[in-house]
């Protein structure tokens, strides 16, 4: 057996770790972009208080409106404040996101990637959506666990996006959300096939690991764009509700993660023995950044093109075969109550069609203060 070259494997291990050093500045960097003054704290610890009520915005919508006016916050910066809430970026996302800065040029040279995946997602759609395959692995699932499906909706729910631009950052942000799932997923299905096949074409062995991630990263979109439909699993054995986007997610983190470290560890091992470790940790970040980019080409142009439609045959079938009920889950002076408003085609109607009854600055001053409420900065002025 070859020696490690120790001081390559070390260099590996310095280029590897970069992302994780830049992580830290740039979140504190996306905090000042998102505001840090006493206006933007002031708007975000009111949003917070309506979230940690366990009530929807779209009632205080005007309220929340004629509050940005009075703080001379613009539109768009108050819109990026509420998608950092309600979409919070993680470390995870933070490792990416110099991918938003150069996603308009990568996005081009992704193209022929995504061009070929679009008639895979076409077909998983059809699969999961059309053919019911999505709704029949939930309702298996909730017999097999013993779970209920229930409707609880998220607090953002209800909100018009009707004057949001396509190119705003808070566009970003939401699409934004999902992508580490794609992009580490990417990174996995390449070392997976770096691994099994130990092909000596770099072509080869990146085309099958393309067509890998293109299936994968299909399955995962359709599946979380079918999953903001607010589904919950409760699971009265243990006495908790797990939303059935978050399930998925629990599955996916500790899978991908734990063999991310071990195919990674595994393979820079080898090539510091018999190969370049530099080399191989460089391209480990290339197709990282690389799989995030045509992660958020995939999110975005699917949300577009076909989001709402998915969403709402998902939703038409979810109502057909289980008819869930829809629950608030609220917080009043320290009390919680859960209890059920309606079946959750009702809810639906009543979130997408009719216009949410405004409540006024007294009813929002009523709701629990914030845990989270820190402390405002002092205004200057």
């Amino acid at each position: 057996m070859a020696d490690v070259d120790v001081n390559a494997l070390l260099w590996a291990l310095g280029l590897l770790s970069i992302p994780l050093f830049l992580a830290l500045p740039m979140r504190i960097a996306w905090r000042l972009f998102t505001g840090t003054g006493h206006e933007e704290s002031q708007y975000r610890n009111t949003v917070l208080q309506i979230i940690d009520a366990g009530r929807q915005v779209a009632p205080f919508r005007a309220t929340l409106d004629d509050v940005a006016r009075s703080l001379h916050i613009q539109p768009s910066q108050q819109r990026l404040i509420e998608a950092d809430l309600f979409h919070p970026l993680t470390l995870s996302h933070f490792l990416l996101l110099p991918t938003i800065i150069i996603f308009p040029l990568a996005a081009v040279m992704a193209l022929p990637v995504i061009l070929l995946g679009l008639p895979v997602l076409i077909l998983i759609e059809m699969l999961l959506i059309r053919r019911r395959l999505l709704v029949k692995g939930l309702t298996a699932i909730e017999k097999l666990m013993h779970w209920q499906i229930i409707h609880i909706p998220k607090p953002h729910r209800g909100t018009t996006q009707d004057a949001t631009k396509m190119n705003e950052f808070s566009q970003h942000v939401t699409h934004f959300n999902h992508v580490p799932q794609g992009a580490f997923l990417g990174l996995f299905a390449w070392l997976i096939v770096h691994w099994t096949f130990n092909l000596d074409s770099w072509v080869m062995e990146l085309s099958v690991a393309t067509g890998l991630y293109i299936v994968l990263l299909g399955a995962l979109s359709v599946m979380n764009t079918a999953f903001e439909s607010d589904l919950v699993f409760v699971d009265p054995a243990k006495g908790r509700l797990v939303p059935v986007d978050q399930w998925l997610e629990s599955i996916l983190k500790p899978l991908v993660g734990i063999g991310l470290v071990f195919l990674i560890g595994r393979n820079l091992l080898d090539e510091s023995r018999s190969g370049n470790a530099v080399l191989f940790a460089t391209s480990i970040l290339m197709l990282l950044y690389g799989a995030a980019v045509v992660g958020i080409a995939f999110r975005w142009g699917y949300s577009l093109w076909r989001g709402s439609r998915v969403k709402d045959d998902f939703e038409t079938q979810i109502i057909e075969a289980i008819n869930p009920l829809s629950y608030d889950l609220t917080r009043t002076k320290g009390r919680i109550d859960f209890h059920v408003r309606m079946e959750m085609k009702e809810r639906l109607t009543t979130l997408n069609e009719a216009p949410p009854d405004q409540l006024t600055f007294a009813d929002l001053q009523a709701l629990p203060a914030s845990d989270h409420k820190g402390t405002i900065p002092d205004n200057p002025l």
